[in-house]
């Protein structure tokens, strides 16, 4: 077949995600897209950006970003986990699924052959590796969405990449201190040549329990992948970045990426330095507030339901089990109660690996009516 021919006869499906948010019925409520789409924004983020284009907004930025960017993500990171960097050992990327594509095309070219994902794990980490044609083999976790170590150990060769994710999507699972450290172990005895890939996205985002530590603290070969999404509720600014203690490889992770974005978008990476720099914290600890709250609103439904579930105490996700209820085919459940005129948007776990399962997203200031309404589906389903 011609280009055309193949066109015409290949299906190109949506993500799960996006299927089922698009069947949204125009009362519905949403419970689905990770972002933080009602929260308000800090002013601090938007007076950055005014101000950039006083200061070069409108200019490109180095290919790596911009310089005082890199910087503050350095000096935080070293915050974080006490090894010295400086703005070589960061790149900017447009977002951290950029930052995760860019890491893994580099990584394949310099040899990579297997990556390792954990069984319950967001679509892009299985897409990505696929596009490069490496091996993706998922690895087991724990009744508690922890990661099974004994059996991730039994499957490790020394030049692997692996993902790891805490705070987790879907689950929103945290790990614990013990558990990364337990982790750094295995991987400094068995993983010699190879590289983890932490995606630590939400980790502003911990409201509950102690807080969060960077693994890097815990693995000398540790890539992180981070940005502003999330903790400043600016997922639509698309901001960034790749951390590694290897000042080459952070060129190679440049020179890959380059060819793609040229440079990240200027006036959005001044956006991003009050954030990096812990000037809106406040505003974050508020959204840590309402995502507790929520949270606590979601565990009694579903405690009265009789609904498994793990209490997750990061990121904006619960990820209840809702098989016995509704069936094999949460999908089917999840396109049901979004399309219904007053329905509500939840997400079937088959769009992360896990089709008994549904994510509930808590980033919303509609929790009471969109629980009132999820109670109605489930019982009349």
């Amino acid at each position: 077949m011609n280009i055309d021919e193949r066109i015409a006869n290949t299906h190109f499906p949506l993500p799960a995600i996006r299927e089922v948010n698009q069947s949204k019925h125009s009362t519905g409520i949403s419970l689905g897209l990770g972002e933080l789409k009602n929260f308000e924004v800090d002013d601090q983020i938007y007076s950055a950006m005014c101000n950039s284009w006083k200061n070069g907004g409108a200019a490109y930025t180095q290919n790596a970003g911009l310089p005082q960017l890199r910087m503050a993500v350095a000096q935080r990171q070293q915050e974080q986990d006490g090894h010295i960097y400086d703005e070589e050992n960061v790149v900017i990327t447009v977002g951290v699924q950029n930052a995760i594509y860019t890491s893994i095309k580099t990584l394949k070219k310099l040899g990579a052959k297997r990556i390792l994902i954990p069984s319950i794990h967001f679509g892009i980490y299985k897409k990505i590796p696929a596009e490069f044609d490496l091996e993706v083999h998922c690895y087991p976790l724990s009744d508690d969405f922890s990661i099974d170590t004994v059996g991730l150990e039994a499957m490790l060769l020394p030049d692997d990449i692996v993902i790891i994710n805490s705070p987790s999507n879907p689950t929103g699972i945290v790990f614990s201190n013990d558990h990364l450290e337990e982790l750094g172990a295995l991987f400094r005895k068995k993983l010699s040549n190879g590289y983890v890939i932490a995606d630590e996205i939400y980790g502003a985002l911990v409201y509950d329990g102690a807080p969060f530590t960077s693994f890097s603290k815990y693995f000398d070969r540790t890539i992180v992948a981070d940005g502003i999404s999330k903790s400043g509720a600016v997922a639509g600014l698309r901001v960034g970045w790749l951390i590694t203690r290897n000042k080459q490889l952070a060129k190679a992770f440049t020179s890959n990426n380059a060819s793609v974005i040229s440079a990240p978008p200027t006036v959005n990476q001044y956006a991003a330095i009050p954030v990096v720099e812990g000037k809106t914290q406040n505003t974050i600890s508020r959204y840590n507030s309402i995502l507790k709250a929520n949270r606590d609103e979601v565990v009694q439904l579903l405690e009265e339901l009789n609904i498994p579930y793990n209490l997750p105490r990061g990121s904006f996700y619960i990820f209840p089990k809702l098989d016995q209820i509704v069936g094999t085919s949460t999908k089917s459940f999840c396109m049901d109660t979004a399309s219904k005129e007053n329905g509500v948007v939840v997400i079937p776990g088959i769009a992360f690996g896990a089709k008994e399962y549904i994510r509930i997203s808590l980033a919303t200031n509609q929790m009471k009516e969109a629980l009132i309404r999820l109670k109605k589906s489930i019982l009349n389903y």
